[in-house]
């Protein structure tokens, strides 16, 4: 974590003291954003642990998105979230490309460029969403 007496460096062609935690966070920013538009977000250390649990919880439920397939158009058209029992105590991520017709009321999630995220609660029946627009296979 020190840096006041270190060398000059360049990093991403801007010169500096920089200590060699910050080079690498540069550096692995940089690339990063180079290859997508993803955001990137920085989570609390709480918030960090409760999704690692939310995930155990969610690999736990057995849960299936199963795509609605028209045959004739030779293209997805939706898709349906399912699970043991088609119950799950925490909320299954459905991502999606573009919109669903209708999200039936659970939480969506859209940050910056990357895909909608409808995040479907499992309380007895599965639940199927209709994409807005249809995606060839």
């Amino acid at each position: 974590m020190r840096q006041t007496d270190t060398e000059v460096t360049t990093v991403n062609g801007v010169q500096g003291q920089y200590s060699l935690l910050q080079i690498w966070v540069e550096t692995v920013v940089a690339e990063v954003t180079r290859v997508v538009t993803w955001p990137i977000i920085s989570l609390k250390q709480d918030d960090a642990a409760r999704t690692f649990k939310n995930r155990m919880a969610r690999d736990k439920c057995g849960y299936v998105l199963t795509y609605t397939l028209n045959p004739t158009s030779q293209t997805i058209t939706g898709v349906t979230v399912t699970a043991t029992d088609n119950t799950c105590d925490v909320p299954i991520p459905v991502t999606v490309p573009g919109k669903v017709v209708d999200s039936k009321g659970f939480p969506t999630e859209q940050v910056g460029n990357d895909p909608l995220t409808v995040w479907v609660t499992l309380s007895g029946s599965p639940v199927e969403f209709v994409l807005g627009t249809s995606i060839g296979w």
